[in-house]
């Protein structure tokens, strides 16, 4: 009878520990190949968590993991208590090539710290941080296409054809005239050889032939770009 009860009333989520993490970004390099991560537990009650350290590449539109030992965290694995802090180091057991070589950090909560009641599912954090081990001489370079799909859209194809990651926060499309037809706040990460497509709307038509100027402000500095808008795909013509 109270089985059926229970069974009766939806689950109840029991909140993830709330984690602040510091930097949000690892850069290991030839001079300083360590770097520290604080990571602090602001919720009520203790937390464990558990370090993973994967190579990270892009494959078309996707993003690709493999677990590695290049990279080392320690510890792997701890326990945070309520209101306190942990210091994870990392280390970098690779050399510097004339590519940068990318990597994530898995941050996930192990379970059973959190008593749960009946009728509540615990969810538990999952964070991925990234690292990056830069060239001698790092170079994001991007290259840009672009085609009208649909009547309020522009969609750009973003290759990065440099040497390091770019990341893309903000994108803006203005005509000759310098009047801005198109905005598109992001977060995105452009690997060395990886291309991405953004679809941007619109304030005002864009044709096949016109000549616009994209402008990306990125994690390194602002980037610019004249080019002509192509004409539409077959797949993305407007019928």
């Amino acid at each position: 009878m109270i089985a059926a009860l229970l069974a009766s009333f939806p689950a109840v989520p029991l909140c993830a520990a709330s984690l602040k993490i510091f930097p949000v970004r690892l850069l290991l390099t030839q001079d300083e190949p360590v770097q520290t991560m604080t990571i602090a537990n602001s919720s009520d009650t203790p937390t464990r968590v558990q370090l993973h350290i994967y190579s990270w590449r892009q494959d078309g539109e996707e993003d690709r993991l493999e677990e590695t030992r290049e990279v080392l965290a320690n510890p792997g694995q701890f326990e945070i208590p309520a209101g306190g802090t942990q210091i994870a180091r990392f280390g970098l057991r690779t050399g510097i090539g004339p590519q940068e070589k990318s990597y994530r950090v898995i941050l996930e909560e192990i379970p059973g710290m959190r008593a749960a009641l009946p009728g509540q599912v615990e969810t538990l954090l999952r964070v991925s941080i990234p690292i990056f081990v830069p060239p001698s001489r790092p170079s994001g370079r991007l290259s840009w296409r672009a085609w009208p799909s649909g009547n309020r859209n522009l969609t750009l194809a973003i290759r990065n054809d440099g040497n390091a990651h770019v990341q893309i926060n903000r994108l803006s499309l203005t005509k000759r005239n310098r009047r801005e037809v198109g905005r598109q706040d992001m977060s995105t990460y452009l690997l060395p050889g990886s291309e991405r497509r953004v679809t941007v709307p619109l304030g005002a038509p864009v044709a096949a032939g016109e000549a616009l100027t994209v402008i990306a402000m990125t994690d390194q500095a602002e980037m610019s770009a004249d080019l002509v808008a192509e004409g539409p795909r077959h797949e993305e013509a407007t019928p």
